[in-house]
């Protein structure tokens, strides 16, 4: 497990977040207008007659690509929407293919479910025509042209964690600074993850690590990561729920390792880094992980 560990921070120096920008795959949008049409009812047709007019013909169109969803060609609305979970609900799809009732894209539209706003932002809604015509596009498959090929299943990756820690009276640490801990003191390290296809509980493995300045990292029994637990009843962070959890006892010697190389440092002067991670449960999996507090040992 601990080449998993150097594989995911491997990316440490670059933009480590798991949100990549999504591939609309070949460029089948026309540059020009279609002869004959696009198909009534089709992606196209849809994209031509309402997307292009009501959410992306312009930048003063939210969604010209300057705000997700990209609505900006054809092929970009569909690689944004469909098999995708939304930001605003990230359990529900934006478009569900053959499912307009469980469509978080038409909830959008119609206002309805508890959205925080409804579209088009700020100004009137699409008429009742134009969104049957959606969630009939929808209800037939959600195809990206008549007579395509179903969507694909898509592994959509994971979430960042959320990274706190606590004292053992349940006391959040972290704030805007390190944390200061002291030698002999319990703590608990904790973090989120938050997979679309799998539930928090079935998560295969997670775990936390803590780096010196020199990129050494700190040794737990044998291994440099300490493997973190499910714990359904993990308080809640600023976005989700920390319901995985290290317990840690600080002592007043520390194996560092670096360059695969332990030595025995004291404890008290170190200033740690501390990342936590996560695999999904999907083939192949895809792997999460941030950068949190500082942590000083006194």
């Amino acid at each position: 497990m601990r080449g998993l560990v150097f594989v995911v921070l491997a990316a440490c120096g670059s933009d480590h977040t798991t949100q990549t920008a999504i591939d609309a795959g070949a460029d089948d949008d026309p540059l020009t207008i279609t002869d004959p049409p696009p198909a009534s009812g089709s992606l196209d047709d849809l994209h031509a007659r309402i997307i292009v007019k009501r959410c992306s013909g312009q930048p003063g169109l939210c969604h010209n690509g300057q705000f997700e969803p990209n609505l900006s060609t054809p092929a970009m609305t569909y690689a944004y929407l469909v098999n995708r979970p939304g930001i605003e609900n990230q359990v529900e799809l934006r478009v569900n293919p053959a499912h307009p009732e469980t469509s978080l894209l038409i909830d959008k539209l119609r206002n309805r479910n508890g959205v925080s706003t409804q579209m088009p932002l700020g100004a009137e809604p699409l008429a009742e025509e134009d969104i049957a015509a959606i969630e009939a596009w929808i209800a037939g498959g959600a195809l990206r042209a008549p007579g395509a090929a179903p969507p694909k299943i898509l592994n959509n990756p994971p979430k960042r964690p959320e990274i706190a820690v606590f004292d053992d009276t349940g006391r959040r640490l972290d704030g805007s600074g390190p944390v200061t801990i002291a030698v002999g003191q319990h703590v608990v390290f904790r973090h989120s993850v938050q997979d679309f296809e799998t539930p928090d509980s079935a998560i295969p493995f997670a775990g936390v690590a803590l780096f010196n300045s020199s990129n050494g990292q700190v040794v737990f029994g044998t291994s440099t990561t300490a493997q973190t637990a499910f714990d359904a009843s993990g308080p809640m962070g600023i976005k989700d729920q920390l319901d995985f959890k290290f317990d840690f006892t600080v002592p007043s010697t520390l194996t560092i390792q670096t360059n695969g190389v332990n030595a025995d440092v004291p404890a008290a002067g170190q200033s740690l880094t501390m990342i936590a991670f996560y695999i999904d449960g999907q083939t192949p999996p895809i792997p999460a992980f941030d950068t949190g507090p500082t942590v000083v040992i006194q």
